[in-house]
């Protein structure tokens, strides 16, 4: 959770807190006509823009689902201008940017993560005056109301879902510099220690692929850690496998392909950064990417079909605009 987060900014987004959408189903494909006649993979280049639409206000470090029809989101807490959190809720189109109010969450909450699970999306732990174990469900009719408890507080999370199981990474319970359990739960409401990370950490940046999750920088007491480590989420194994050129928390990241975007973030506590890399996952190899259109970090991340949307965030102060990350694909031989 963030007091006096302007002064001493002390999680993901994802945000520091964020949230990792759960995966969406992927196109139709039509069949080929022989063996012979495989379609060529098609190569793409990632367009960073500004989107053509706003927020409905600033905001920053909020919870952000995309919803099962893969072309709205859920957007629910997260921290206003004046270090308020939000219990407020909606449901954005992202084609156009139009916000529907739903109903208040029952906990106010920011520095938290939302997850889709059994089709409905989760708001995991958060903080407002004090770091919160609230586990808050958000139904597409009718109002939300809290299902669960994480076993201690914990702010300043990441979060992914495979839509029958959720896990959370990462964040602060108000008292240890960061926490390394990674929990996993199929109902929201019990949770098992599935692996530990080598480095707690809060605020780190999340992709995940199959059943593998990389954690990707972070915080720790203050300072922002450079530190990549890869987590199986299906046996616990976690290493350390590779290191940033900066250390960074409070960074966003895109999963395209093979490769992870890593955008923004925070590489000081009161340094924003507009930077991106590259993170390879199967190379662990690191070199520099697009820059964003502004210093962006405690961002929301969706992605839906080949559109990646880093909702609001800090810029250092909070912000409604949205950038959109764009696969192209590259014409020519």
């Amino acid at each position: 959770m963030r007091a006096a987060v302007l002064a001493t900014a002390g999680g993901l987004l994802l945000t520091g807190c964020g949230s990792t959408s759960a995966p969406h189903a992927a196109p139709a494909t039509h069949p080929v006509a022989s063996a012979s006649a495989a379609a060529t993979p098609v190569r793409t280049r990632p367009v960073v823009r500004r989107a053509p639409w706003r927020l409905p206000a600033p905001i920053a470090r909020e919870a952000a689902v995309l919803l099962p029809d893969g072309t709205h989101a859920l957007l629910a807490g997260g921290l206003l201008a004046g270090d308020a959190s939000s219990a407020a809720s909606y449901r954005l189109d992202l084609a156009t940017g139009r916000a529907d109010r739903r109903r208040r969450l029952p906990v106010a909450v920011h520095d938290t993560a939302g997850v889709l699970l059994h089709a409905t999306a989760l708001v995991v732990g958060g903080g407002n005056a004090a770091e919160q174990a609230v586990v808050q469900s958000v139904p597409a009719h009718g109002q939300p109301r809290a299902v669960g408890r994480l076993p201690r507080p914990r702010s300043d999370l990441v979060a992914t879902s495979d839509g029958d199981r959720a896990c959370v990474v990462g964040g602060y319970d108000g008292t240890t510099p960061a926490l390394g359990a990674v929990l996993c739960t199929t109902d929201g409401r019990h949770w098992r220690r599935t692996a530990p990370l080598p480095l707690p950490v809060r605020y780190a940046g999340l992709a995940v692929r199959g059943g593998t999750a990389w954690v990707i920088g972070g915080e720790r007491s203050g300072a922002m850690v450079s530190t990549v480590q890869r987590v199986d989420l299906r046996t616990g194994a976690a290493r350390v496998v590779a290191h940033l050129p900066v250390p960074l928390g409070h960074t966003a990241a895109v999963l395209t392909g093979d490769r992870v975007l890593i955008a923004g973030g925070r590489t000081g506590v009161d340094t924003v950064t507009d930077r991106t890399w590259w993170f390879g996952l199967r190379t662990h190899r690191i070199t520099r990417g697009p820059r964003l259109p502004w210093p962006l970090a405690d961002t929301a991340v969706v992605t839906a079909g080949s559109t990646s949307y880093l909702l609001g965030g800090e810029t250092p102060t909070e912000t409604d605009r949205v950038v959109e990350v764009r696969q192209q694909p590259i014409s020519g031989r």
